[in-house]
């Protein structure tokens, strides 16, 4: 079925409260939350827009309805829920299949391959070079440390690793946000309240790779909520997002936003016993980081091409935390040089850093930021 959406129907279907990003939840029953969670999605979807008689991909189209197969939605549905249900009756294995399924439907009801890599991949439209990306270490002494005490967690440390939105125990990864003020939250950190070391990180030129020539970097965009739709007209885009109010208010990228949304909300639940070593609100999205690790793994093997990822994603933490700036995770590679480097070369060849600092001896996180953005102390991990 093929549904017509005009522009205030899209917008009448995103400005349903249930919809809003991120969901706080009552921590009983995930299955069955996401479940009617898109039930009422699909519901929106039908009752405010009118079926279509033209393709979904005809050129025919002259209208300027959005054309959405609404089955391709149930289907991508059905498998987050039933993937959800693999994994809660102890079947991780058949949970990670059914959302590689998943994965699959979803890039493939993009309108073309290509569009979707245009939509969800701006890298080639983004200065990535000029973002502030900031990283928050708790640290029980005061002494200086070099720059990669602040990288992601060494390899030969892995046991430390603790679960997380975006990442296994036992697996390291790298978390970096767009303001300090958010990294300290995301950490619970209290400034008058312990030590942190921080820096300030910033990717270097992707096509000048110090360690592979060979390198393409592309971003899975889940930093769009349904309410920066609502008033698209007074969306402003903010220091390390890249989605334009142009961008927001495309044909194209509405569409695609339409079939992305089931993703982008399961991977959006607010955490909500965080005392519990398991969080059912983290099954989607750490199978979406598994899945990218795969893709990064084969197309290594089969080409010799390094895909380096990351998910941009709004904090999950709380509703008042979603507001406060983007979070970036980047997967590690597996990769190791030496022993003596037990850290992934492809981002410490990526990303240019300052020197680590305390942030309790500032006046302020707000002032420790701004220190950290004015300092030329930039350079590289060296070993």
């Amino acid at each position: 079925m093929i549904l017509g959406i005009s522009d205030t129907n899209f917008k009448k279907i995103l400005n349903d409260e249930q919809l809003f990003l991120p969901i706080q939840w009552d921590g009983i029953d995930f299955y069955s939350t996401l479940k009617s969670l898109f039930d009422n999605y699909i519901k929106q979807l039908k009752t405010l827009s009118n079926i279509s008689t033209t393709s979904e991909n005809s050129k025919d189209n002259h209208s300027n309805d959005i054309l959405l197969n609404l089955n391709n939605v149930k289907k991508l549905c059905n498998y987050l829920t039933q993937t959800i249900n693999y994994y809660l009756n102890d079947f991780p294995v058949m949970a990670y299949n059914e959302f590689k399924n998943f994965m699959d439907t979803l890039i493939n009801s993009s309108l073309k391959k290509k569009d979707c890599d245009d939509i969800f991949d701006q890298t080639k439209s983004f200065d990535y070079n000029s973002v502030n990306l900031f990283r928050v270490v708790k640290v029980d002494d005061i002494k200086p440390y070099s720059r990669n005490r602040v990288l992601h967690t060494p390899y030969n440390l892995r046991s430390k690793v603790s679960t997380s939105r975006y990442s296994i125990a036992g697996y390291p990864s790298l978390y970096l946000g767009t303001s300090l003020q958010l990294c300290c939250e995301e950490i619970n950190y209290n400034p008058y309240q312990g030590y942190a070391l921080t820096s300030m990180f910033r990717m270097k030129d992707f096509e000048e790779f110090a360690f592979l020539d060979n390198v393409h970097f592309s971003t899975i965009e889940l930093s769009i909520k349904p309410q920066d739709f609502i008033n698209s007209e007074n969306f402003r885009q903010e220091p390390g997002g890249h989605i334009s109010r142009k961008t927001l208010e495309s044909k194209l990228y509405r569409h695609n936003y339409l079939i992305w949304y089931p993703l982008i909300a399961a991977c959006s639940f607010i955490r909500t016993n965080k005392k519990d070593p398991f969080a059912p609100e983290y099954i989607i999205p750490q199978l979406l980081m598994q899945w990218i690790r795969y893709l990064m793994d084969s197309d290594y093997k089969k080409n010799g091409q390094y895909n380096l990822f990351c998910i941009r994603y709004f904090s999950c933490a709380s509703k008042r935390m979603s507001n406060m700036g983007y979070n970036y995770v980047f997967p590690t590679s597996g990769f190791q040089i030496s022993s003596k480097m037990p850290y992934c070369p492809i981002l410490t060849n990526s990303f240019l850093l300052t020197t680590p600092v305390y942030i309790h001896e500032y006046d302020s996180i707000h002032t420790c930021e701004q220190e950290l953005i004015a300092t030329k102390d930039l350079d590289f991990i060296y070993f």
